[in-house]
């Protein structure tokens, strides 16, 4: 039996418990992004266009991609695309002429538009965690740049890597011993997209469906 000296005792302790509850909900369900669901519903009829998307970054468990699609990330040990920008979501940010970089320790994707004269302005930061958006002032530093190869079928060095039965993105992301890199059907379909792990050693490699 519970006496009354217990019961302040005991609602203290539940309250406690459902403060705790609260505080867990908000600070690990609401602020982990990582399961939410996010919209491909219009890869399935899109086409690559005229050009292969892009690598802005890539290591062995992660990857941003640019293309028609816009801005994604690709979780690469779990083959699901975590993030993704449209071109639709891109322009409410009044960026039209896309273009983007990665800071180096890939948490942030910057973009802004590209004059097509050289001239770059960077305007905003997206970060990939919380998937904020934000406007900044500075142009960013330390950034990631893809290695970008001599066109596939054309290149003595990479050639030997390649599979031409499909097409080929010429940017490229270096790793010690791999390099990674993109392609897809020769039918321009977005669905066929894969990102490609090749090691240099012997030429093999692991291959992931992006969509």
């Amino acid at each position: 039996m519970i006496n009354k000296k217990q019961k302040p005792i005991i609602i203290v302790l539940i309250s406690i418990l459902i403060t705790v509850s609260i505080f867990i909900y908000y600070t690990v369900v609401i602020n982990d992004t990582s399961d939410l669901a996010v919209d491909l519903s219009d890869i399935e009829q899109m086409n690559i266009g005229s050009e292969m998307p892009q690598l802005l970054y890539a290591d062995k468990n992660s990857a941003v991609l640019q293309g028609t699609f816009g801005l994604v990330v690709f979780n690469i040990n779990d083959s699901i695309v975590t993030n993704r920008i449209s071109y639709k979501q891109l322009k409410s940010y009044g960026i039209s002429m896309l273009y983007a970089v990665v800071s180096q320790d890939a948490t942030t994707i910057y973009v802004g538009n590209d004059d097509m004269n050289g001239g770059l302005n960077f305007t905003h930061k997206y970060n990939i965690k919380s998937r904020a958006m934000k406007k900044i002032l500075q142009q960013p530093i330390n950034v990631v740049t893809p290695t970008r190869i001599k066109t596939p079928g054309y290149n003595e060095e990479y050639d030997e890597y390649f599979d031409f039965q499909y097409l080929i993105n010429n940017t490229i992301v270096e790793l010690d011993d791999s390099f990674i890199y993109l392609r897809a059907t020769s039918d321009w379909s977005m669905k066929s997209l894969q990102l490609v792990i090749c090691q240099y050693a012997d030429g093999t490699s692991e291959i992931y469906n992006v969509f």
